[in-house]
């Protein structure tokens, strides 16, 4: 006779991973790398999001969503690409302002603006949790 012995093992969630973004220079800033995660700007801190984008090809990236009551656009600007290379991306930036606490999805659409939505061809969204 064979005797099996069937180990009992709990799995666990994965830990939660921590807020996204990167605090430089009393800014936090975001990048494509935390599209679809949580980010915790507090109140009165710069939040910037760099998104590479090629405005030769007629699309760029807009804001899609958010609320005005929790977080002020304060610029958008783009830069071109460091290298002569045809069809190279640059870096739209946006620069916001929290303004009070409270949560948000901040949302952008990659397109060409005279084609509508059907043109967007990317999108980008990050969660905010805006603290005191």
């Amino acid at each position: 006779a064979a005797l099996l012995a069937v180990g009992c093992a709990t799995k666990s969630d994965p830990p939660p991973l921590p807020p996204a973004g990167v605090r430089e220079d009393g800014s936090l800033i975001l990048t494509q790398a935390d599209n679809n995660r949580t980010a915790e700007p507090r109140v009165g801190e710069r939040l910037i999001v760099r998104l590479p984008e090629n405005p030769t090809t007629g699309y760029t990236w807009a804001i899609d969503e958010t609320d005005s009551r929790l977080l002020a656009l304060d610029s958008t600007d783009y830069v071109p690409p460091e290298t002569g290379s045809i069809g190279a991306r640059g870096q739209r930036t946006f620069v916001f302002t929290a303004r009070q606490s409270g949560e948000v999805a901040l949302k952008f659409k990659y397109w060409r603006f005279w084609e509508g939505d059907a043109s967007v061809t990317e999108r980008y969204v990050v969660n905010l949790r805006v603290l005191p």
